[in-house]
């Protein structure tokens, strides 16, 4: 998961590396986003659909 204002992420590389990637358009390192804070919290909701969709792909026990 990375956001493209964070300079240490590299979105190409990451989906050369792995199949499950999340890129968030302007978020920083701390995966916030330009604008009202609820944007910030969508993304999180965002990220935590991601988790499930990633352990729901590699049958995590649950």
């Amino acid at each position: 998961m990375g956001g493209t204002a964070d300079t240490h992420w590299n979105g190409d590389v990451a989906r050369r590396l792995l199949p499950h990637v999340l890129e968030v358009p302007g978020a920083d390192h701390g995966m916030y986003v330009p604008g009202p804070l609820a944007d910030s919290i969508a993304v999180l909701g965002r990220i935590v659909v991601a988790v499930e969709e990633f352990l729901d792909a590699i049958d995590w026990p649950g």
